[in-house]
């Protein structure tokens, strides 16, 4: 009963990342940058890349594949994530671009206090 109130139970995302990138891309992100940590925590990032799967991904956030994939594309256009396929079968592997993100917040920050 206890884990339903943990903190591993619930979905955190900026609101101001949320209106400028979009929700779904703003719960994926937050769910890699999750990952991620348990990654750097196990030393097992690999060159910054840590492997998540489309499965665990929808499990963790409720999107479906078809938003994984849509949200992975936009992120990746941003220039905030990069992705590679390794190993048999392949799997997904992702890179966060913590300084791209930071960023690209300043800058949605700075425009909005500018209007």
């Amino acid at each position: 009963m206890k884990h339903l109130l943990s903190s591993t139970a619930f979905l955190v995302v900026n609101k101001k990342l949320a209106s400028e990138i979009g929700l779904n891309e703003t719960v994926l992100l937050a769910d890699l940058i999750s990952k991620e940590q348990y990654f750097i925590e196990n030393n097992q990032l690999n060159e910054g890349y840590f492997f998540n799967t489309a499965k665990n991904i929808q499990a963790d956030t409720s999107l479906t594949p078809h938003q994984q994939r849509k949200s992975i594309k936009k992120l990746k256009a941003l220039g905030i994530i990069e992705t590679q396929l390794v190993g048999i079968p392949a799997k997904q592997h992702f890179k966060v671009h913590e300084l791209r993100l930071l960023e690209f917040l300043q800058t949605s920050c700075e425009n909005n206090a500018n209007k």
